[in-house]
């Protein structure tokens, strides 16, 4: 199908999904750009609902997927990039992982960037997790740039915001340090400029910190979750 029009509702559709993060909890669907996300998302296993392409750029094999052609001007309308890559597609949004009963997670609380959102689930599928956790204030894990740095992450990894059962860790500037933790638990990592909330340390099982022998005050949270996530996945039993 060809579309050149910018009031079509298709496109309409499109570019709400990539700015709007009401609109895609309504409709369930996030939207995704690029050929390497886009086989990935195949790959995965991840129905691909909708998937538009520049002219002169060859789909690949597609089965139950409504694919759309634009020209290059209408792509640069649409796109989240401020440089399309040509491919935009659309996935409906998995539903939410029920409360964890085992396993090592991570807790995200009020993590605001979706870059640094993205970025997390993608270190912690790389260390093994079972998946992360998101409070309310956090930023949207299936906006477009948290899909992206997820490096398709997303597309495999529980995400969602159950509350859980399981002892609760909770990383803090002031907290001891720590290098072993439980089989089953979940570590929380706070907000870039203020730490985990009062509220969620109060309920801590434990307060853990990251020994850092340099002068350096603190640590970026993509960091500290990477450390955290390397540890854990160290005393795997």
């Amino acid at each position: 199908m060809l579309i050149t029009s910018r009031q079509n509702p298709l496109v309409k559709h499109i570019r709400r999904l990539g700015a709007d993060a009401a609109y895609r909890r309504e409709q369930g669907l996030y939207l995704a750009d690029g050929r390497k996300l886009l086989d990935d998302a195949l790959r995965s296993g991840v129905r691909i609902a909708q998937a538009v392409f520049t002219e002169g750029i060859s789909p690949p094999a597609l089965s139950d997927t409504e694919v759309i052609t634009v020209p290059k001007e209408l792509m640069g309308a649409i796109s989240p990039l401020e440089t399309p890559q040509g491919v935009l597609f659309v996935c409906p949004i998995p539903a939410p992982p029920p409360a964890p009963r085992s396993g090592r997670w991570l807790l995200l609380d009020r993590v605001q960037d979706p870059g640094n959102v993205g970025s997390i689930l993608r270190t912690a599928e790389a260390f093994g997790l079972d998946g992360v956790l998101l409070f309310p204030g956090c930023a949207d894990p299936f906006s477009p740039k948290a899909v992206r740095a997820s490096m398709g992450a997303v597309f495999r990894l529980p995400v969602g915001n159950a509350e859980s059962t399981l002892p609760l860790m909770v990383a803090d500037i002031d907290g001891p340090a720590v290098s072993v933790f439980p089989k089953d638990c979940v570590v929380a990592l706070g907000n870039e400029g203020q730490g985990v909330s009062p509220e969620l340390k109060s309920r801590a099982d434990a307060i853990i910190s990251i020994p850092m022998p340099g002068r350096a005050e603190s640590l970026g949270v993509a960091a500290a979750a990477a450390i955290l996530c390397w540890e854990m996945s160290k005393c795997r039993h």
